[in-house]
């Protein structure tokens, strides 16, 4: 194991083009349409982990690329998807809410993944994966959230300005196409991507190219819309009540507050659950996942070992 765990730190990622989609298979689930995903490449009789991506601009999963391998080279039984709304996955033009991720992650467990899992969730998706280890514990062993959302950001209702945006761009496509698509311009994705890696050197080409791969899925501008427009919100307190299964909170030390928002650090979410587990990670700010993958996923198969 402890060779294992030093190999993967060092695992060369080469073997996935960037932009290129890692997703083989489609699936249906109730109330959500097709879904795009990839069922566990390796058969055996580990617990199966299941990873959901973020919400924000140019959000897939594509996020895992980095991550994935290291997974699967461990001999880990891991899904992935696009979430509804998202790339390759359905997406109709509609209104989200969290309640509606909080039924898609009951939903995928039931219908697609069938056996209690792992959940590992970065940013707002983290408000839905306790939601239901707390409703449905008979369905998550374990979870593991990434860089969470719910104290400082994404806690209330959409302010005035807001909601105001969301009802404008909702009701006018072309200026809500041309919003989606001018968010997804290099410069705008270096700017804020620059608010999520400590190490800036790897916002380069190749990291653009995952993002820019969705800014032709014009019709993901209905999530994105809902996201920006301040739709998706609760606080953590909310998220985390009731849940008891064990927790693990990893977050980037580094972590950079956008524009004049609070950062909320791991402490804070310490003071609200402090049975839950909680890591910073040097040298990484809230993209984690790609920026110290092997840390995350050393992290990832150490917690999710024991029963």
């Amino acid at each position: 194991m402890k060779l294992f765990l030093l190999l993967i730190l060092t695992f060369s990622f080469s073997a996935f083009a960037n932009g290129d989609s890692l997703l083989n298979a489609d699936t249906t689930v109730s109330g959500f349409g097709k879904i795009r995903f990839r069922a566990p490449v390796n058969q055996n009789n580990k617990k199966p982990i299941v990873l959901f991506h973020g919400v924000y601009g140019g959000a897939s999963h594509r996020t895992w690329k980095k991550l994935l391998p290291l997974l699967d080279q461990a001999g880990e039984r891991v899904f992935i998807m696009d979430l509804p709304g998202v790339g390759d996955s359905s997406k109709p033009k509609r209104s989200y809410s969290i309640e509606d991720f909080d039924v898609f992650v009951e939903n995928f467990l039931v219908e697609v993944v069938k056996e209690r899992a792992t959940l590992v969730s970065e940013s707002i998706l983290s408000n839905a994966a306790l939601k239901i280890s707390s409703t449905r514990p008979d369905l998550v062993r374990r979870a593991i959230i990434l860089n969470p959302s719910g104290i400082n950001s994404l806690i209330e209702a959409p302010s005035n300005r807001e909601q105001a945006l969301y009802d404008r761009l909702y009701a006018d496509d072309s200026a809500a196409t041309a919003f989606y698509q001018n968010l997804l311009n290099p410069n705008s994705l270096r700017y804020f991507l620059g608010f999520s890696f400590f190490d800036d050197t790897l916002i380069n080409d190749n990291l653009l190219a995952d993002f820019l791969a969705l800014r032709e899925k014009v019709d993901q501008r209905f999530l994105t819309l809902s996201f920006v427009g301040g739709q998706l919100y609760r606080s953590f307190e909310e998220s985390s009540l009731g849940v008891f299964i064990p927790v693990l909170a990893i977050f980037g030390k580094e972590y950079e507050a956008f524009q004049d928002n609070k950062i909320a650090k791991a402490q804070d979410f310490k003071d609200i659950r402090p049975y839950f587990e909680y890591v910073e990670i040097e040298k990484s700010g809230s993209s984690v996942q790609r920026e110290r993958p092997g840390v995350v996923a050393k992290k990832i198969i150490e917690f999710s070992i024991v029963d």
